[in-house]
């Protein structure tokens, strides 16, 4: 007896068993840098997706320009693992899906982060 193409195999419960040929996997690109996001709903026409580097970089950037401050309490920073990027305009108040652009990303400690939540200040 002959498996079909979707069927899965009863002896070793796989697709790409007994003379089938493999099922190629779809191959999962790693995002790198600042990927842009053309997004006709969005008010600059696009969206910006940054990498994890890329978002460390902007928040070292963003807590020289903030002084060190945090931008909701207006606490000093004292600990570095403390500090997570806060989306000004978030999804939730009708902002873009992800919106990773300087103009909408500020440093904040993680529990004024989790305060906030969905919500502009």
């Amino acid at each position: 007896m002959k498996l079909r193409r979707g069927e899965y195999c009863p002896i070793h419960r796989s697709l790409a068993c007994c003379g089938r040929e493999p099922i190629p996997k779809p191959r999962v690109s790693k995002q790198f840098g600042v990927q842009r996001i053309d997004d006709p709903y969005h008010p600059r026409g696009h969206r910006e997706l940054r990498s994890n580097a890329e978002m460390r970089k902007l928040m070292t950037r963003k807590i020289r320009e903030q002084k060190g401050i945090c931008a909701i309490c207006e606490e000093p920073f004292t600990d570095y693992n403390d500090i997570v990027p806060d989306h000004i305009c978030p999804r939730g108040m009708g902002g873009a899906w992800r919106d990773d652009h300087p103009d909408n990303i500020q440093a904040v400690h993680w529990w004024c982060n989790g305060e906030k939540g969905s919500s502009r200040v």
